[in-house]
């Protein structure tokens, strides 16, 4: 998803320097910059991982039903959630299908274009629309609303969890699931935990730059040529190469940050 946001978060960026409410009036350049980021990147978002999750797990087969689910999660309001749970039911549903169906010789080559892709497609879009759907999307109507509701106090505790969660292991697992929780966010306008979550993100790379300043007797001549690097790093980009200053200026110009 990490192009889509970062495509998208510019482009509406680009948008907002015309002016906050420049994009209401259609045929303006404005507008088209919040067609290409808000109505087309962000819309992408959940069914491109849905279908990279489906992918994951049976391969090109799955790509076509986790797309489908993704994009069905998203027109029933179920978001990431939603996304997230699609993209499993239609890898395992190819992966299956893929392994149980067994035709003649002259027709296996319709499997990998036909037969799994159709089938998965039907489980994954029945059981998104008849089963799961609605609940998911009774979930994620909820965490929105407790966060949009969310008092001072709430916001800062939970800006401050999220921001350590980020800064705990440089890029590893707790960091990343506090960055799936905040990209996930946003396909739903959620934008006030992915500002947390991207300040804290520059902190780590930030604070080993000063150190290289600070106390440079304490590091190598390597270390201290590095903190060039560091300095960047914490301007606009992690360790790991995500955006931060990109998603904070995205943040702060759709008023999740004031």
């Amino acid at each position: 998803m990490l192009p889509m946001v970062v495509a998208g978060g510019l482009s509406i960026a680009l948008s907002f320097a015309f002016g906050i409410t420049a994009f209401k009036e259609e045929g303006t350049l404005a507008a088209a910059l919040m067609q290409i980021g808000g109505g087309s990147a962000f819309a992408l978002m959940v069914p491109v991982l849905a279908g990279f999750i489906a992918f994951s797990i049976a391969d090109r087969p799955g790509l076509t039903p986790g797309l489908i689910g993704g994009m069905i999660a998203t027109s029933i309001n179920a978001g990431f959630l939603g996304g997230i749970i699609a993209g499993f039911i239609a890898g395992y549903a190819a992966k299956l299908l893929s392994s149980k169906v067994k035709l003649p010789q002259s027709m296996e080559a319709l499997k990998p274009i036909l037969i799994i892709p159709l089938f998965a497609s039907l489980i994954t879009g029945l059981l998104m629309i008849y089963v799961v759907g609605k609940p998911v999307a009774g979930i994620m109507s909820g965490l929105t609303s407790w966060l949009a509701n969310m008092g001072t106090a709430n916001a800062v505790l939970l800006g401050a969890i999220l921001g350590g969660m980020m800064c705990t292991d440089m890029g590893g697992p707790v960091n990343k699931v506090a960055y799936a929780f905040g990209v996930g966010l946003l396909s739903s306008q959620t934008y006030a935990p992915m500002a947390a979550i991207m300040a804290a993100g520059m902190v780590p790379p930030l604070a080993m730059g000063v150190a290289t300043l600070v106390a440079r007797r304490k590091f190598n001549k390597g270390q201290q040529e590095g903190v060039k690097r560091r300095w960047y790093w914490g301007c606009a980009l992690s360790p790991k190469g995500q955006f931060h200053l990109l998603h904070v200026t995205q943040c702060v110009f759709c008023r999740a940050v004031s």
